[in-house]
């Protein structure tokens, strides 16, 4: 650290304070928060508001980190310009037709206060109010005002996803009509403003419709917050694996990352991670993408739960999602029951069992969960399992007897 960032905080900082204090100085902004960790400037605008606006500014600080101080400058007065929203609508009957829904990271700290409930595994839907400029994230209080139920808003802000839905499978339809090899092209559909396209998987019947279409189950890759990558389930293994690749890559390098791996429609119509058998030849491809979104959701939770559990005493020990790859190349994720010690274990492949001077002991989740009768405990997104000392003697000898070398 330069004497420069020792006096006056490092640049990211510099940047942060400086988009804050210009917020603040807006007409109807009541205070702003910076948040250093996250990298957001939060937006109040009133003393009693529990429900910021968010700012993010990690792109736009990568954007102008080698520009101009005028560009620079010209960078934050658009956030700014961002900030300047209008107040959240004050009824249901003006609030109703801005409502959009969104596929988001869980967020894990209460206190942020957003409207949210799981979506697809490890994902949350959220609501937002539409505006030309920028999004307000909706409240528990927001849907108070409106004397509206959280299904009801939700509801609501997909009924309004209705143009984008129509135009998006009319455009599949067409490429069908004129190509009869539709599933083997992949289709990379970016935000325009108004079409929220990585929140087109959300919407029922969406993807069904499109595997209708295409012929081919679809692959929906909202890697960011605003591309979604469309590939559809080919016969070539490569293909399917290469497609995840090109996610991968556009997850790890956005600045608003959402999902790396595929989003999919099974034989019932219901919505959820794109899984193939662990013979299939694109099982290592689909199981890493997996294993990037288990471990990028469970994280920033861990990190959470591991804070409240240092100024509570009570609360039992967050453990930790873990990846691991074996040998031979394998990869998985693993988490630790401590025998006597009361956890909070997260979804896991393996569940290990130390014990001194002996052997570690690995066995897979489904074993523990029904030698353990681990069931989830409420309120944790992604999940949780809350345990405490072992199992009885019979039921480790018999978890023994189904524990796996991972070779």
């Amino acid at each position: 650290m330069g004497i420069a960032d020792k006096i006056f905080g490092s640049a990211r900082d510099r940047f942060g304070k400086e988009v804050a204090a210009r917020v603040l100085a807006l007409d109807g902004v009541a205070r702003t928060a910076y948040d250093a960790g996250k990298f957001q400037v939060l937006v109040y605008r009133s003393a009693e508001d529990e429900t910021p606006g968010i700012i993010t500014l990690n792109m736009t600080f990568q954007e102008t980190a080698k520009a101009s101080a005028a560009d620079r400058k010209a960078a934050i007065a658009r956030l700014v310009d961002a900030a300047a929203l209008p107040p959240t609508p004050d009824s249901w009957e003006h609030a109703r037709p801005l409502l959009r829904p969104v596929l988001r990271p869980p967020v894990h700290n209460p206190k942020i206060g957003v409207v949210s409930r799981p979506a697809v595994r490890y994902l949350s839907e959220m609501l937002v109010v539409d505006s030309p400029s920028a999004l307000k994230y909706v409240g528990p209080k927001d849907l108070a005002t409106w004397g509206v139920t959280a299904d009801e808003a939700f509801a609501a802000a997909h009924r309004n996803l209705a143009r984008p839905v129509i135009e998006t499978l009319d455009s599949a339809r067409a490429r069908a009509a004129s190509h009869p090899d539709l599933a083997g092209r992949p289709t990379r559909l970016e935000e325009s403003g108004d079409h929220y396209v990585t929140s087109l998987p959300l919407v029922d019947g969406w993807l069904a419709t499109l595997q209708q279409v295409a012929g081919a189950r679809p692959l929906a890759f909202p890697t960011s917050n605003s591309v979604l990558l469309l590939a559809y389930e080919s016969a070539d293994p490569e293909d399917v694996a290469a497609r995840i690749r090109d996610a991968e890559r556009e997850w790890t390098e956005s600045a608003r990352p959402i999902c790396p791996a595929p989003i999919t429609v099974d034989d019932r119509g219901v919505v959820g991670l794109y899984e193939v058998p662990a013979d299939h030849p694109a099982h290592p491809a689909v199981k890493h993408a997996a294993i990037l979104l288990a471990m990028s959701s469970y994280g920033p939770q861990t990190e959470y739960l591991r804070t409240v559990a240092e100024s509570e005493s009570e609360y039992p020990f967050p453990a930790a999602l873990k990846g691991f790859r074996s040998p031979v190349g394998e990869e998985f994720t693993g988490t630790t029951w401590t025998d006597g010690i009361e956890s909070l274990l997260p979804e896991a492949d393996f569940v290990f069992f130390p014990q001194e001077g002996e052997e570690l002991l690995q066995v897979p989740w489904e074993v523990v969960a029904e030698e353990a009768g681990l069931l989830p405990e409420e309120g944790f997104h992604p999940l949780r399992y809350r345990v405490g000392s072992w199992p009885a003697p019979e039921a480790m000898e018999r978890m023994k007897g189904r524990a796996t070398v991972l070779a």
